[in-house]
């Protein structure tokens, strides 16, 4: 998937209660490693609307409310140190979910899991840092 300029992204922070929904990636780069659903915004749609879509492609679920936590930069590299996948992220929060999760689209499981069950997991880059920023975000506007 190498490109000459980053591709545009978006990821979903699902809060519930004290864990966070996490997907695990059947596909390169990261196959395998757990990680916020999310995905490429695709041509003529709002990040919002891109976000609302991956979210329900990956785990069925249904946002009614998204607040912007944060922007990211996810950068693949392969052994040789060359760029294979460059993606800027937008990273978005909700509390506010509809359905329970279930694996769809490019995902194998979707789960809800603690701060303490996320330090045993195999994750993307950055992901502590994402769920961070977009809790923050939330709380900052529940305010």
């Amino acid at each position: 998937m190498t490109s000459f300029y980053p591709r545009a992204g978006v990821a979903i922070a699902v809060f519930r209660g004290p864990a966070t929904l996490l997907v695990r990636r059947s596909k390169q780069p990261y196959a395998g490693m757990w990680s916020l659903p999310g995905g490429a915004v695709l041509l003529g749609e709002t990040a919002r609307e891109a976000a609302s879509r991956e979210l329900f492609e990956e785990t069925g679920l249904l946002a009614s409310a998204l607040t912007l936590g944060d922007v990211a930069d996810a950068i693949a590299r392969d052994d040789e140190g060359a760029v294979i996948a460059h993606f800027m992220i937008a990273v978005f929060a909700t509390e506010a979910v509809t359905g329970a999760p279930v694996a769809g689209g490019d995902v194998t499981e979707a789960c809800f899991f603690t701060d303490e069950q996320r330090g045993h997991l195999t994750c993307t880059p950055g992901l502590e840092t994402a769920i961070r920023s977009a809790k923050a975000a939330l709380c900052k506007g529940s305010s």
